[in-house]
């Protein structure tokens, strides 16, 4: 059995240990599916930053959840293995989360490293800082990227070069979208009149342009107003109907409308800010949620993209600061963060 290799429980007894011998524990988490120069060159820089680096790896049910059904390539257990091979790691464990939050509270390392795409308020900042803990950004090195050498590998392929007969289906991305204040004006509250809906100034625009890409465009809207009693379904359907008419009239697909019809109190896991709706959408789709984007202009939207590793763009407000989470992106309205989409595709 690999040393280097362990299980939750063992890893939360050793880093006890070695914090109780002086040693600073650091982790950094990821999928690690084919590893590159710019992940050996992040792994010396984590391991830099203490004594011992501990990895913290996605299972592959883990990373299909957040990457798609295309993914992981290789196996956890090969993942696992690569990476106990190279010197600057000392230990790996395995985690089923979407994110390390959960491992994070078990283990409560002295640093925990993230990648300069997340940045410091990171979803995992919270539950770090809590045990005493440091973020630590580590230098993007730019040009390396997993789903960039699959390309080049694909494109070597099409051009007639020996490629052992690899083929890579291509990524399906999305565009999440809030509703009420992100695509019609959240006036008056609980909206569920076709007379009451007005749409925010520029937004057929932004998803006319964004109609144009390959990404799958899906709406997730918190509807308590049900729950609530203020409406059924049956209204909320009428209104979705006349709003898709309207946008197919103005040349612009929606893919999916998700809802969640329960209360704050309830505990939906399909509520914002918890990501159920993103995730099922993950899972109907097939989507590469890493690759994908999530418009809002509620802190519940962006606290959402971030439990489920999706890009954040938030519309006017600034986050609460007391969350210690930001967005990917601040933006004015929808339209500055479709381009924003379209500008970082290129």
């Amino acid at each position: 059995m690999n040393p280097k290799i362990k299980r939750q429980g063992e890893i939360v007894e050793i880093v006890k240990n070695l914090k109780e011998q002086g040693k600073k524990v650091v982790t950094y988490n990821g999928s690690f599916d084919i590893l590159h120069l710019g992940h050996i060159k992040s792994l010396e820089e984590a391991k830099a930053q203490g004594d011992i680096l501990a990895i913290l790896l996605n299972s592959d049910n883990s990373v299909q959840k957040y990457k798609g059904p295309n993914h992981p390539v290789n196996s956890e257990k090969e993942r696992a293995e690569v990476l106990s091979a190279i010197g600057h790691v000392d230990y790996v464990v395995h985690f089923d989360e979407i994110n390390p939050k959960e491992i994070l509270k078990k283990i409560k390392p002295d640093i925990h490293c993230n990648g300069s795409d997340w940045g410091k308020n990171c979803v995992e900042r919270g539950v770090v800082e809590e045990n005493g803990g440091k973020i630590h950004i580590l230098k993007w090195q730019q040009g390396f990227s997993t789903s960039g050498l699959m390309s080049r590998v694909a494109e070597s392929r099409q051009a007639g070069q020996k490629t052992n007969n690899i083929h890579f289906k291509p990524e399906v991305k999305a565009v999440f979208l809030d509703r009420d204040g992100t695509i019609n004006i959240n006036e008056p509250e609980y909206i569920h009149k076709i007379d009451d809906f007005k749409f925010v100034l520029g937004a057929i625009s932004a998803l006319k342009k964004l109609s144009k890409t390959d990404h799958k465009i899906i709406i997730a809207t918190n509807q308590s107003g049900i729950a609530r009693g203020y409406y059924n379904e049956k209204d909320l359907k009428k209104l979705h109907d006349w709003m898709l008419k309207e946008l197919r009239k103005n040349e612009v697909r929606i893919d999916k409308i998700y809802y969640c019809p329960h209360g704050p109190n309830d505990n939906c896991p399909c509520r914002k800010p918890k990501p159920g709706m993103l995730l099922k959408a993950g899972e109907d789709f097939g989507l590469n949620l890493s690759k994908s984007w999530i418009v809002g202009d509620d802190f519940r939207d962006i606290i959402a993209g971030r439990e489920a590793n999706i890009k954040t763009i938030k519309i006017g407000k600034k986050m609460p600061v007391d969350l210690k989470l930001e967005p990917n992106y601040h933006v004015k309205n929808i339209l500055d963060a479709v381009n924003i989409i379209l500008n970082n595709g290129k």
